[in-house]
């Protein structure tokens, strides 16, 4: 019998993970590239995961193996659409179901609708389930409140409490939390989630991708874009969509009126939302003859972005409201001062006069007198961007990762 040396160590094999969320990229979005860094983590980290998810089109695969993840994409294949989230539901709960053996834990991303099966498919499966939550109000049922007042209805608080109980008592019932804004974590104590399940873990950042440029790099990257040296460049990165704020922006973009400034437009339109804007604001911007100091750059993959981002001067993030905000953060990790909105996940990390100027949401006056004092005023982006560099390094996905791997750890650690 071989003996074994004093330096062997026994390995402890890692959990299995199931990663479920409603979207996974291709898809782009801030919950879709959250879902993506937390599947490619827990692989390096050496957990096999599998991740199930909605197919959006018949060009993606229904099974692949991305980045040593184990994608499934279910039915009903269709566009992203509002009700997507729900319609998804008894397909991804299926999927779970019949890959049960597969894992010892379920991690769900983003967890409105889905997280109705991935509770299901953790109790038939006798597994642990984690919600990384990302946005606010679902489990408080704000949003079911909004939708009542949107059709003329005025509960009262009783009314509303009983009409949310459902949510709170479903939703309730997942093992942890993992909450990405402040705001998140306090709705979830509020609505009785005992404290040691409830855990602030905000969205991580690729802080090796998203770095400053040098000069040199800034200027060979502007050539290949085909933006001048000399211009003063403002860059938005989001969803084409009413509720990030695109109309307000383009519309002080025309008040602001600075000679020798471009604003970049990054990110896709949301066609058949009722939310798209793209068409509307490519309108305005035509209308107003803004396209020579506008530019829609459409659709990028992150690489992309971060090359945007590294060649631009200010970034601008005007959303009506964010949980969390993760291309403001990235902005930021590049140096570059941040304008945003006075929302629940930028007042995380957006101090106004210290690394970014913050304006209320939806005003444009506001958001048009923080924009010029940005693009006409070097010395306070140098200011604000300096101090946003040392800000986005909390947000560094080895540390945020590996702190949502040692609660993985936990919940799946047998109990006594």
């Amino acid at each position: 019998m071989p003996v074994m040396g004093s330096a062997a160590r026994l390995v402890t094999p890692k959990v299995s993970v199931a990663v479920v969320s409603t979207y996974y990229p291709p898809e782009l979005g801030g919950a879709e590239a959250a879902a993506e860094r937390l599947a490619t983590f827990l692989v390096r980290r050496g957990h096999p995961v599998l991740v199930v998810t909605k197919r959006t089109s018949l060009d993606h695969p229904a099974e692949e193996t991305l980045a040593g993840v184990h994608v499934i994409r279910t039915g009903p294949s269709g566009a992203r659409r509002a009700s997507s989230k729900w319609l998804a539901l008894p397909w991804i709960l299926r999927a779970i179901i019949r890959r049960r053996g597969e894992f010892q834990i379920i991690c769900c991303v983003d967890y409105r609708g889905v997280g109705l099966a991935a509770l299901l498919a953790g109790r038939f499966a006798r597994v642990p389930v984690l919600f990384q939550a990302q946005t606010e109000g679902v489990l408080g049922g704000a949003r079911i409140v909004e939708l009542l007042r949107s059709l003329g209805l005025r509960p009262g608080r009783v009314a509303e409490q009983v009409v949310t109980w459902p949510v709170r008592f479903l939703y309730g019932h997942a093992d942890s939390f993992a909450c990405i804004s402040r705001a998140i974590e306090r709705e979830a104590l509020a609505c009785g989630v005992p404290r040691d399940h409830v855990h602030y873990i905000p969205n991580p950042i690729d802080v090796a991708r998203f770095m400053p440029a040098t000069f040199a790099e800034r200027r060979t990257q502007r050539a290949a874009f085909g933006v001048p040296a000399d211009a003063v460049v403002a860059v938005f990165v989001g969803r084409l969509s009413r509720e990030k704020g695109v109309m307000e922006l383009v519309r002080a973009w025309q008040a602001a009126g600075v000679k020798d400034a471009l604003l970049v437009i990054v990110g896709p339109d949301m066609s058949g939302n009722p939310w798209d804007v793209g068409a509307e604001a490519r309108r305005f911007v035509v209308e107003q003859d803004l396209t020579d100091s506008v530019r829609f750059a459409g659709a990028q993959p992150t690489h992309e972005v971060a090359k945007w981002l590294q060649i631009a001067d200010i970034a601008v993030q005007p959303s009506h409201f964010e949980s969390f905000g993760i291309s403001a953060v990235e902005a930021m990790a590049t140096g570059l001062p941040l304008l945003t909105s006075d929302t629940g996940g930028s007042r995380d990390f957006a101090e106004t006069e210290v690394n970014a100027l913050v304006v209320p949401p939806r005003d444009i006056g506001a958001l048009t007198t923080a924009l010029r004092r940005l693009l006409t005023d070097p010395n306070l982006r140098r200011r604000l961007g300096a101090r946003a560099l040392v800000t986005a390094q909390r947000f560094d996905e080895r540390i945020v990762l590996e702190t949502l791997g040692q609660v993985i750890d936990r919940l799946a650690a047998p109990r006594p």
